[in-house]
This record gives C-alpha cells, structure tokens and sequence, in this order.
C-alpha cells in the first residue's frame, strides 16, 4: 500500500490518496456535514454517513 497514514501510533495504508484523506478526518475530527432534519444536531466528516443517518428519522 503507497499511502501511510502519518499520525502517531497510527499504523493504516491505503491504495489511494482519496481513501488516505478520508481517513485523515478521524483524526482531525473534521465534520461538515450537519443532519439535514430539523432539530437534529449530529454532524458527519462524510456525506454519505449523514444520508444514510438522515434517512432514519
């Protein structure tokens, strides 16, 4: 695997940059992705995990 994640005691590698940034976010604790429903306050680093969150209320 080409791209290693460098935050200490982090061992994870990855095939591609993309994948590489995603999971750069667990990190960074980066979520810019509020839940789109009224009221609801969570927030997600990736859009798909909150569509998928969203569609539960």
């Amino acid at each position: 695997r080409k791209y290693h994640c460098t935050e200490p005691g982090c061992n994870k590698s990855f095939t591609t940059s993309g994948h590489l940034a995603r999971h750069n976010r667990i990190h960074s604790g980066e979520k810019n992705f509020p839940c789109l429903f009224p009221g609801c306050q969570s927030r997600f680093s990736r859009q798909d995990n909150m569509m998928q969150h969203y569609r539960t209320h």
